[in-house]
């Protein structure tokens, strides 16, 4: 009966709406630019089903040397996550930031399809506001966001893509949770059937024509990186993938020696431009 009952719940969780499960939004305002003393612009726009999204335009002290935009996580709000680049503002660099609906300020409610929505629509914005071409990157389910949201537009403005700590798709995360489960081995099956691939990463990294870097903790306990390993083979464009040990969940950008291979990667050596480059770092 117990078994009948947890194989219940299982069919529940992943046949009635089942991609909300991913997303875990607060509308709490963590922090500010104006606690590092920085300048910001607070910036709202429309999704494509006009509904109100919200963004931060964050701007260094010094003369800027570009701008990266960023396409966050599944957890929280832009207000948590644009601390993580706070040295990259320090080194000279503008951030874009921006939620998704139904995070921080962003109105409407969750959704896959609408996510994507919104993260096209803020690379719209961004490429209608900012005369330069910019960097991109997603972390997290950010970075299947992005991924996504990059497949099928004219990419001619972006410089490179950055893919933080993301999974190859929904339902190989759901079953790798499964398997870490004792009582839910025998339902593995159940994502693959409820959860479609329409949005994996998987299929989607095929399709960028930029360079890409790959980064992944060794230690991530969310994600593992043989998720970025994957990704990184898939990729047909010049391409690194940079593994960093002992760092946990979109934690390897905080490592000092990544963030000195991070701005260097931004300044785009020629070799990124060679089709048949690729390249792996492991960083202690």
């Amino acid at each position: 009966m117990r078994v009948n009952l947890l194989f219940a719940l299982v069919l529940s969780f992943f046949f009635h709406g089942c991609a909300s499960h991913f997303f875990h939004p607060d509308h709490t305002r963590y922090r500010t630019p104006k606690f590092y003393e920085l300048n910001y612009d607070e910036v709202y726009f429309a999704s494509a089903d006009k509904t109100p999204l919200h963004a931060w335009h964050i701007y260094p002290k010094t003369e800027s040397k570009g701008l990266l935009f960023v396409a966050h996580g599944n957890g929280q709000n832009l207000s948590a996550h644009f601390i993580s680049w706070v040295w990259l503002l320090e080194a000279g660099y503008e951030v874009f930031i921006f939620d998704y609906r139904g995070y921080g300020e962003s109105k409407g409610e969750i959704s896959l399809s609408g996510s994507i929505e919104d993260t096209q629509a803020a690379l719209d914005y961004v490429q209608k506001s900012y005369s330069k071409a910019f960097y991109v990157c997603g972390q997290s389910l950010g970075g299947t966001m992005l991924l996504n949201a990059l497949a099928n537009r004219d990419n001619s403005h972006i410089k490179a893509v950055i893919i933080d700590s993301t999974f190859t798709g929904f339902s190989d995360i759901a079953s790798e949770k499964m398997d870490n489960i004792i009582l839910t081995w025998p339902f593995q099956w159940v994502p693959k059937l409820s959860l479609r691939d329409d949005y994996d990463a998987k299929d989607r990294v095929k399709k960028i024509n930029k360079p890409l870097l790959f980064i992944h903790g060794s230690s991530d306990m969310i994600i593992s990186p043989n998720h970025s390993w994957q990704l990184f083979e898939l990729a047909s464009t010049p391409s690194e993938i940079w593994l960093v040990k002992e760092a946990d969940h979109i934690q390897s950008i905080q490592n000092i020696a990544v963030q000195k291979d991070f701005l260097e990667f931004l300044e785009l050596e020629k070799n990124y431009y060679n089709p048949h480059y690729s390249r792996m770092r492991i960083y202690e």
